[in-house]
């Protein structure tokens, strides 16, 4: 048994761990956190976004234990959520969102077709979390199987009242009000500073009749809340959407499909086959950053897709954005097939546009510089989307109960700076990465003005046959 202890952290100070907590993070699987980057390349543009799951997991267990607090809730269900708090992100895998997007994938969806039934939320790295609890014998033992049960619960589908699940997961949850602190400290910005100590003041547990007790704020709290959202949004804009981070996600995400279907790399492809078996899990908790860029980036597979952009990636020599425009200005016919090309069901018609688009770029005199066999492959369409503050706010905070007297009312209809905001204002963006080189910022602008016009052409017609 581990003795209880304090862990000094660089956003909330001193974090105290009971026995079993201090236990559970002495577990190899949650020791594996260590290794697994927050923020994945972000590093590449941010130097000090080194931070690591495992880092962000004790500060959500902080902020899951103060809301305890402020909800006043009893022995048995502050155990609970705080130890929900402590596993919550087990399953994810190396660069943490960016591996969620290749596990998308690869994923043998006939192997878990009962459990990505209609109704179910759960994203793969969650079903991996659920599987990784299970089969931990050690996390387990600390926690006991009915305690464990419940933690399974409140993770997916929820645990008793409403509000435990909200702390955990849910829009004002321990995990954004610690990851906006966190990736603004060490990215060294302050685009996603908010107050917590007022927002925390200002937090309520309401007994709903219908739906049970839920986490409310108090008028008093919706400046507090706004300033949650708009440090929420900054971050989002300026950080999580800089372009050398979408660059980086997508080099990892293409070194995994083209070292599956183009390499043949069966290390990778048993890495990503998710198919819920204990044996796959025990396979990807032996997988951090780290054993992926020295394993992929061995000379073993020099001349194959996935070894270059890993040692492009470790040598920053990243691929290029050689356009980037807002979908509204591309040419009419084709913005739908634009906006979607990247959804998993258009990998096919994404494929055809980047061979279309690389010989667009070779026959307007710009050449592809790739050691592989096909320097298409190496050309990455990319759409996304920017949504204003208040599209994010309705789909997350919106919704989120304010206490006015007796009465109860929304965040968006008690927020005047919400209100005055228009939530039409999204911005679907499409953009082409590409391995080409220049040596300074005119040669980039000479570049991308020579491709301007043969690209837009190239695009005319997408997905309509042509």
């Amino acid at each position: 048994m581990s003795e209880a202890r304090r862990v000094r952290d660089p956003i909330h100070g001193f974090i105290p761990l009971s026995s079993d907590e201090a236990e559970i993070v002495e577990t190899p699987v949650f020791q594996w956190l260590r290794g697994i980057r927050q923020l994945a390349f972000a590093n590449l543009v941010y130097p000090g976004a080194l931070h690591t799951r495992f880092d962000h997991t004790l500060g959500v267990f902080y902020v899951t234990r103060q809301l305890c607090e402020v909800f006043n809730f009893g022995d048995e269900d502050s155990r609970l959520v705080r130890l929900s708090a402590l596993v919550h992100d087990l399953g994810h895998g190396p660069f943490s969102h960016v591996s969620e997007s290749a596990l998308e994938l690869f994923a043998d969806r006939t192997k878990l077709q009962d459990r990505l039934k209609g109704d179910n939320p759960a994203k793969i790295h969650e079903l991996l979390t659920q599987d990784l609890l299970r089969m931990d014998a050690d996390v387990t033992d600390i926690v006991g199987k009915s305690t464990l049960g419940k933690i399974i619960s409140l993770l997916s589908h929820g645990y008793g009242e409403p509000v435990l699940k909200s702390v955990v997961s849910g829009p004002l949850d321990a995990d954004k009000q610690d990851y906006l602190l966190r990736d603004t400290y060490f990215c060294g910005v302050k685009y996603g500073v908010f107050d917590l100590q007022q927002l925390h003041k200002e937090l309520q547990v309401v007994e709903d009749p219908s739906q049970g007790r839920q986490m409310m704020i108090s008028s008093d709290g919706v400046h507090a809340l706004e300033q949650f959202v708009l440090a929420k949004y900054y971050l989002t804009a300026q950080v999580y959407s800089h372009r050398v981070r979408l660059i980086t996600d997508q080099m990892v995400v293409r070194a995994v499909a083209l070292g599956i279907e183009e390499d043949g790399i069966d290390e990778l492809k048993a890495l990503y086959s998710y198919d819920g078996s204990e044996t796959f899990v025990r396979n990807y908790t032996q997988w951090d950053d780290a054993r992926f860029m020295l394993t992929f980036g061995e000379p073993r597979f020099k001349g194959k897709y996935c070894h270059e952009l890993v040692n492009r990636l470790r040598r920053r020599r990243l691929i290029k954005q050689i356009f980037e425009s807002r979908v509204s200005v591309l040419p009419e016919s084709s913005r739908d097939a634009i906006q979607a090309v990247t959804r998993p069901q258009n990998r096919t018609l994404r494929r055809l546009l980047e061979q279309r688009i690389a010989a667009t770029i070779e026959g307007a005199g710009v050449k592809l510089n790739c050691g592989a066999a096909d320097p298409s492959n190496m050309v990455i369409a990319n759409s996304y989307t920017l949504k204003s503050v208040r599209a994010q706010s309705r789909n997350d905070e919106g919704p989120i109960l304010v206490r006015k007297g007796t009465a109860l009312t929304t965040f968006e209809e008690e927020s005047d700076l919400f209100r005055s905001i228009n939530e039409k204002l999204v911005d679907p963006r499409f953009a082409i990465y590409a391995p080409v080189d220049y040596e300074n910022p005119t040669e980039r602008r000479e570049l991308q003005n020579k491709l301007w016009e043969p690209i837009l052409e190239c695009l005319k017609g997408f997905g309509n046959g042509e």
